[in-house]
C-alpha cells in the first residue's frame, strides 16, 4: 500500500466518519436545587500591560464579562454529604467573588462553543503512568487566560492583581473564603510558609523555581515578599520582570510554586510539628530525615496521582481519592471556586477515573472497546486513526483534528558536547561561526517525505526552515565545513581526518519517533554522514543530558506556545540539550558548567531582555522574535516536518469541546472542568 493512499484513506475516514449518531448511556441527571449565594463582588479586571496582541498564537478573545450568578445549586454527588452535615453547603464553600466561567474564559469563542452544562458522569481514561493527564488540567492558576495565551490575565486564585508601571512590584489579593480541598482557608500564611520555611529555610534548602528570580536569573536574586494582611501580599523584583504575568497564567507553574497549604506542611515540618508526631510520621512513611519527608509530602502538581498525594489539599478541580496499582480516582473538589453563569459550581464531572496501563498498544486496545473518553494529543497515532475511525460507532465516539501544542520531532544538536576538548571534531563543527554543519544538516532533512511516510501527509508547512531541503547544498557545506574527505563506505570523515560517526539519542517517548529518526539515518548519510541511532530508555535519556553525554538528540518542544510565554523549554537544557553546560553555568551564577562562548552570550542576553515585558506585548514580541532568530541562524534544533496535526478521539456526548481545526490539542484535556455529558 504506498504512501498516498494511505493518506488519502486516512483524510477520508477521518472527514466523514468524524461524528457518530448512537446513543450512550445517559449522564446522570441534574435534581439539585439552587440556594442562596453570597453577593457578587467585582469581576475579574484585565492586567494593564504595554500590549496585548500575540503574533505566534490565537489572541485572547471574550464578549465581555459574565455576570456573577445570584444563587448556586449544589452539585448531587455531594447532596448527601451536605445532608450528613459533613460538608458545608455549596454557598458556605464558595468564595466572595467565585471566579464565573462562560463563553470565551477557558478557550477563545471562534474555537469553542460554550454551553452552560449539566453535572454528573465519570470521565474515564487509560493512562500509561498515574497521574493522566489530571496534573495539568486543575484550572488553578493564578491568573487565567484563554487557552495558551497570557494577555487578559483575569484574576483566578487571586480576586485583584496588579503592578507598578514598571513590572517590579505586583501585588494580590487572594479571593476571599477561598479554601483548600479540605475545607481550610487560602492565606497569606501559605505564601510565607512556602517562602520562609521552604525556599529560605537553611536546613529544607529547596531550590528556588526559575519563575521567582528576577526576568528568570539566579544572579539578580529571586522575589522580595511583604505580606500586607491575611489576604494580601506583595512581590518586589530587583529588576524590570514583566514576563512574570506569564509565570502567573501558565499552567506549567500553576498555583504551587507560589502558594503551598501550610496546614498541611507544617505537620512535616521540624519547626512546626512536635517531636512525637514528626517521629510518627517519619516511621509511617518510611524516612528516616524530616527533610526528605517534608519534600516528600509536599507533592508538585505534576505529580499529583502518585498515591503520596492522598490527602494533600489542592487548588485543582480535581482531588486524589484512591490510588491502586492500576487505577487512580480523581473526584471533583468541593471547594473549587469556579462557577457558570447558572450558579452550577465547576466541575460538571464528578469524577477522573484513570486505568494505567502497560504501553501505547493497551491504550490503543481501550479506546476501541469505548473505554475512554477522552484520548488526545501524543496518546492517538495518525496511523491508527482508519482503524479507530471504522469503530467509532460501536465504541459511540467521535473523531476531530487540532493543531498541536508540541512542535513536530526535531533533531537538537548539543553545541557543549566534548567542550572539554576544543580541538575534537564535534567542538570544530559546532564552533565554525558560519554554521556550516548546521546548515548542512537542515539541507539534508526532507520534512516533505517524513510527513507523507509518517503523517499521511496531514501536517503544515516546515516550521523554521521552509524551503531549506536541498541535498547538493548539504554536500558542499559538508566539504566546506572540512568533511570533504571519506572512507572507504564512502562516509564523510570528520574534519580531523577521522572517523565521523553522528550520534542521534532515542528514548521514543511516542509512535513516530523511531520512524522519524529512521528517516532521519537514511538522508542524513545520503550526504555521507555515518548516523549511529542510540535507542535508550527515558531515564537513561535524562542521565545522558545530565551528564553532558549527548552529541544530538531527537524531542519535541512547545514550540507553539513560546510567544504567548506559556511556555520556555526552547532554553538549553529543558528538552532536547544543545547547550546544557552553559545553562548550568547561567542557573548557578557561574559555579558549575561551562562559561557561555561569544555566541551563547548574545543568546542569553536576548533571554534576559526578554523577561523585562509581557511576552505578548510589542516590546516582548519584539525580543521573541530576534531570539527565534538567533535560534534560527545557529542551528540548535532543527525540525524534521511541519506543524503538527494531531487526533482527538471522545465520547459523543461529551460537551464544551474544542471545534475542528483548533489551534492546540492542548486544550481537549486542559479545559476539562468545563466538559459534561449531554444526554442522547
Amino acid at each position: 500500500m504506498n504512501n498516498r493512499w494511505r493518506s488519502s484513506t486516512v483524510i477520508m475516514l477521518v472527514i466523514t466518519v468524524l461524528a457518530v449518531a448512537a446513543c450512550g448511556p445517559a449522564a446522570q441527571p441534574d435534581t439539585s436545587q439552587a440556594t442562596s449565594a453570597p453577593a457578587a463582588g467585582s469581576q475579574a479586571t484585565t492586567v494593564p500591560a504595554a500590549g496585548t496582541e500575540a503574533t505566534a498564537a490565537p489572541a485572547a478573545s471574550t464578549s465581555g464579562e459574565i455576570a456573577a450568578p445570584t444563587t448556586f445549586v449544589e452539585p448531587p454527588f455531594l447532596a448527601d454529604r451536605v445532608k450528613a452535615g459533613k460538608l458545608p453547603p455549596i454557598e458556605q464553600r464558595l468564595p466572595k467573588p467565585p471566579f464565573v466561567v462562560g463563553p470565551g474564559v477557558l478557550l477563545q469563542e471562534e474555537y469553542m462553543k460554550w454551553e452552560n452544562g449539566e453535572y454528573g458522569g465519570d470521565i474515564n481514561l487509560a493512562w500509561q503512568d498515574a497521574n493522566g493527564y489530571v496534573n495539568i488540567a486543575g484550572g488553578s492558576t493564578i491568573l487565567r487566560s484563554p487557552s495558551q495565551t497570557t494577555a487578559a490575565s483575569r484574576p483566578n486564585v487571586v480576586s485583584e492583581f496588579t503592578h507598578s508601571d514598571d513590572y517590579t512590584k505586583y501585588q494580590f489579593k487572594i479571593r476571599p473564603g477561598l479554601k483548600w480541598s479540605d475545607g481550610e482557608p487560602v492565606t497569606t500564611e501559605d505564601i510565607r510558609f512556602t517562602f520562609e520555611d521552604l525556599y529560605l529555610n537553611p536546613d529544607v534548602q529547596r531550590p528556588w523555581p526559575s519563575e521567582l528570580y528576577t526576568q528568570g536569573n539566579a544572579q539578580l536574586g529571586p522575589a522580595k515578599l511583604n505580606v500586607v494582611d491575611d489576604l494580601t501580599f506583595e512581590l518586589t523584583f530587583s529588576q524590570p520582570y514583566g514576563f512574570f504575568i506569564a509565570a502567573l497564567n501558565s499552567w506549567i507553574p500553576n498555583y504551587d510554586f507560589l502558594i503551598k497549604p501550610a496546614h498541611y506542611l507544617k505537620q512535616f515540618h521540624k519547626k512546626y510539628a512536635k517531636e512525637a508526631d514528626l517521629a510518627a510520621a517519619l516511621q509511617k512513611n518510611n524516612e528516616t530525615d524530616w527533610v526528605a519527608l517534608l519534600t516528600k509530602m509536599d507533592v508538585p502538581h505534576w505529580n499529583t496521582g502518585e498515591d503520596r498525594a492522598l490527602g494533600l489539599p489542592t487548588l485543582n478541580a480535581f482531588i486524589l481519592t484512591e490510588a491502586s496499582e492500576t487505577r487512580r480516582v480523581f473526584e471533583r473538589n468541593p471547594y473549587y471556586w469556579h462557577v457558570d453563569s447558572a450558579g452550577k459550581q465547576l466541575p460538571y464531572a464528578d469524577r477522573i477515573v484513570t486505568t494505567i496501563v502497560v504501553d501505547e498498544n493497551a491504550v490503543g486496545n481501550a479506546i476501541l472497546a469505548g473505554q475512554v473518553t477522552i484520548a488526545a494529543g501524543n496518546q492517538v497515532a495518525l496511523n491508527k486513526m482508519p482503524v479507530y475511525a471504522q469503530n467509532a460507532e460501536q465504541a459511540k465516539q467521535r473523531s476531530f483534528l487540532t493543531g498541536s501544542f508540541n512542535w513536530p520531532v526535531l533533531l537538537f544538536l548539543n553545541r557543549d558536547f566534548q567542550y572539554e576538548d576544543q580541538n575534537s571534531a564535534w567542538q570544530k563543527l559546532m564552533s565554525d561561526p558560519e554554521q556550516r554543519f548546521g546548515k548542512a544538516i537542515a539541507a539534508a532533512i526532507n520534512p516533505a517525505d517524513i510527513n507523507k511516510s509518517v503523517y499521511f501527509d496531514l501536517f503544515g508547512k516546515p516550521v523554521m526552515y521552509a524551503g531549506a531541503y536541498d541535498p547538493n547544498k548539504a554536500n558542499q557545506l559538508l566539504d566546506q565545513a572540512g568533511m570533504d574527505k571519506r572512507d572507504s563506505k564512502e562516509h564523510r570523515l570528520g574534519p580531523d581526518g577521522k572517523e565521523f560517526i553522528f550520534r542521534i539519542t532515542n528514548h521514543n517517548a511516542a509512535p513516530d519517533w523511531t520512524p522519524v529518526v529512521e528517516l532521519l539515518k537514511q538522508q542524513l548519510e545520503a550526504v555521507g554522514i555515518r548516523v549511529d541511532i542510540e535507542n535508550v530508555a527515558a531515564t537513561l535519556f535524562d542521565q545522558r543530558k545530565t551528564s553532558n553525554d549527548i552529541m544530538a538528540a531527537i524531542h519535541w518542544n512547545d514550540g507553539s506556545a513560546w510567544a504567548t510565554g506559556i511556555s520556555e523549554d526552547y532554553l538549553p537544557n529543558h528538552k532536547g540539550p544543545w547547550s546544557p553546560m552553559t545553562w548550568q553555568y547561567f542557573t548557578t551564577n557561574g559555579k558549575q558548567g561551562r562559561k557561555p562562548p561569544a555566541d551563547m552570550e548574545e543568546f542569553y542576553k536576548l533571554h534576559t531582555e526578554r523577561k523585562k515585558y509581557p511576552p505578548e506585548s510589542p516590546e516582548g514580541q519584539k525580543v521573541f522574535q530576534q531570539l527565534m532568530q538567533w535560534m534560527q541562524d545557529h542551528y540548535v534544533m532543527i525540525p524534521t516536518a511541519g506543524a503538527r496535526t494531531t487526533p482527538n478521539i471522545v465520547d459523543i456526548r461529551l460537551r464544551n469541546l474544542p471545534n475542528e481545526g483548533a489551534p492546540f490539542d492542548l486544550d481537549t484535556i486542559i479545559d476539562t472542568e468545563g466538559f459534561w455529558f449531554a444526554q442522547q
